[in-house]
């Protein structure tokens, strides 16, 4: 039996789609690494030619905004954040649930002021995200 675009998709691993030139986001990115229990995340830089691929697929290009994608379904802002929180399991998804309850707008408020801001958050030279070779696998784009 042939398995449909829908199902096939259903089946790959979530990716996050992410600013590889921000510091911030790279050690998110290396928070995740850390702390994830699952190891099937797939990172894809935002603009490697995967990420810029995915974010016109997705409608997405103009979206400041680090992306979680999975199942076909794309989201944005907190929506990504509580996903990541979900993803990583424990006590972070017990976080994720309770921002869940918060309004959407209020998070994102929230979300666009630290992102506004992330180059500040981040300060000193930049670091470079230097993955393990069993990680590299999982470094799209």
């Amino acid at each position: 039996m042939a398995e449909t675009d829908e199902q096939i998709g259903a089946l790959e691993p979530p990716m996050l789609v992410f600013d590889g030139s921000c510091g911030f986001c790279q050690r998110s990115v290396q928070f995740i690494l850390r702390h994830e229990r699952r190891h099937d995340l797939r990172f894809v830089p935002r603009g490697s030619e995967l990420g810029v691929s995915l974010r016109l697929t997705h409608g997405m290009e103009d979206v400041e905004s680090m992306l979680w994608i999975e199942h076909g379904q794309v989201f944005a802002q907190s929506s990504s954040v509580l996903k990541i929180a979900d993803y990583l399991g424990g006590w972070w998804s017990g976080l994720g649930r309770i921002g869940s309850i918060v309004p959407a707008a209020l998070l994102n408020r929230v979300y666009k002021l630290i992102a506004r801001n992330r180059r500040r958050l981040s300060p000193g030279p930049e670091q470079c995200l230097v993955p393990t070779p069993a990680q590299r696998t999982r470094f799209l784009g």
